[in-house]
């Protein structure tokens, strides 16, 4: 299955916002809502339309989730891997060893408008690469 660049950065875009996302498998069409897991409590009533629509034909679709908590951590990590100053990096290792590290990284970050630009370039390519991964384990053959 070749989904379309663009589209990819759309799902990629949406499941960070806390979406999940359902790709139709013969049209292409993108269908999203929030995902309850991360939006505890939102107003189901706003999404009711995308929601019947992906449940009456549930199997037409490929579901596509955001990353766990873990996983976005290892993005953090990742790219903290990367911070060569070595007084910054260890500003922002001893951010994320606290408490809500992602609200303290969030924190920090808005401090260095430089290195916050290239946060947001790393994590879209890391949402990129996690959605292809997900489409690839999702449309791959079952093996024997």
């Amino acid at each position: 299955m070749e989904i379309k660049p663009e589209t990819i950065k759309e799902i990629a875009d949406m499941l960070a916002m806390g979406m999940l996302c359902f790709y139709h498998k013969t049209t292409g069409e993108l269908e999203y809502y929030p995902d309850e897991l991360k939006n505890p409590g939102y107003d189901e009533e706003l999404w009711v339309e995308a929601i019947d629509r992906v449940a009456e034909n549930y199997g037409d679709y490929l579901r596509l989730e955001g990353m766990s908590s873990r996983e976005s951590f290892k993005v953090m990590e990742n790219f903290i891997d990367g911070i060569n100053h070595i007084p910054t990096h260890n500003r922002f290792i001893a951010a994320i060893s606290k408490k809500k590290p992602f609200s303290h990284f969030n924190d920090l970050i808005g401090y260095y408008p430089q290195l916050r630009q290239e946060w947001f370039l790393f994590k879209d390519a890391c949402y990129i690469d996690f959605v292809k991964r997900q489409i690839e384990d999702l449309t791959m053959p079952p093996s024997i």
